[in-house]
């Protein structure tokens, strides 16, 4: 198995906007997004039930996954919004998700498009090189595992698409779409 590498920060800067005062998505970008998540959401599923259904080790109260991160402004707002009656706990473990109680996802339904991924196997299309990269789960698949294409989620497309949105909300709200939102910001501003 190749384990997929970080992709190079597509020049992605830190923001330190209050994460509280983050405008609402406006319906129709935030219809898209429920679309695009919608349609993740079913395909991860797919594959988890059809090409995967006794090998994947999520459920609730794994957490190996839930590391901090930031998010693009539009999930960040989506989040905010989520966040409005949750009361996150402390935990001294910097490294997790801020947005984790006892293993748990406090905002699991509007978690970001990365959560929904985890532990499957993704695909990336390295169009220079001609490769297909992936990353996947080692407490799902060993190094040797061998995935056809069949078995993969091809995130480029949603990434695409994402992005895409992200612009729009930005230019919307007057946001730089470039900048990246902390989730440990969601803590500090609770």
């Amino acid at each position: 198995m190749n384990l997929y590498k970080k992709q190079p920060n597509h020049q992605f800067q830190p923001m330190t906007s209050p994460i509280k005062r983050l405008p609402a998505p406006a319906q129709h970008i935030r219809e898209a997004y429920r679309q695009l998540v919608a349609e993740i959401d079913e395909l991860a599923r797919e594959l988890a039930t059809t090409r995967f259904p006794n090998v994947l080790q999520c459920r609730p109260g794994c957490d190996e996954c839930c590391m901090c991160f930031s998010v693009l402004p539009l999930e960040a707002a989506i989040l905010a919004e989520a966040m409005k009656d949750v009361q996150l706990p402390k935990h001294g473990n910097t490294e997790k998700c801020v947005l984790l109680s006892g293993g748990l996802c406090q905002v699991y339904t509007a978690r970001p498009i990365i959560c929904r991924t985890q532990g499957l196997p993704l695909g990336y299309v390295d169009e220079f090189a001609g490769t297909i990269e992936v990353s996947a789960c080692p407490l799902n698949f060993t190094d040797d595992y061998s995935f056809g294409e069949d078995d993969l989620l091809y995130m480029d497309d949603f990434n695409r698409r994402f992005v895409k949105l992200n612009h729009e909300y930005c230019r919307c709200v007057g946001l730089d779409p470039g900048g990246r939102i902390p989730l440990a910001g969601f803590y500090q501003n609770k």
